[in-house]
């Protein structure tokens, strides 16, 4: 058995509004359409530093401290993230090519390396 669901009337209005300005995306296209500093597009280096700040500037994203702490603390945790994969890919590649295990059997004669020198 199934049950169907009773007839709306006709008094449910649409919470959209009809806007007849048509959706253009060629102001959003343009470089810097949000600064007018970087409106004349990129053509230095400091453009893009200046584009960078203003990627990185919080404070003019939004005014709630709750969430600018947020954005920083990730930011900072995303950081790190880098650092520990960079220092453990470091770690791998030194364990990997070092003479340890030679320095270990003859620490007198064999000085340790991180990279190992081929002889020619």
């Amino acid at each position: 058995m199934t049950i169907s669901p009773p007839e709306r009337g006709s008094d449910a209005k649409s919470q959209v509004e009809k806007v007849d300005n048509p959706a253009t995306f060629e102001l959003f296209g343009k470089p810097g359409h949000f600064d007018r500093a970087l409106a004349k597009g990129p053509k230095t280096t400091s453009w893009v530093w200046n584009l960078h700040a203003n990627a990185h500037d919080f404070d003019a994203h939004t005014s709630d401290l709750q969430e600018v702490s947020r954005r920083i603390f990730s930011a900072h945790f995303g950081h790190l993230a880098v650092i520990f994969i960079w220092l453990s890919g470091a770690f791998f590649h030194g364990a990997r090519f070092s003479n340890y295990s030679g320095w270990l059997a003859d620490p007198t004669h064999v000085k340790p390396s991180a990279q190992v020198v081929w002889p020619i």
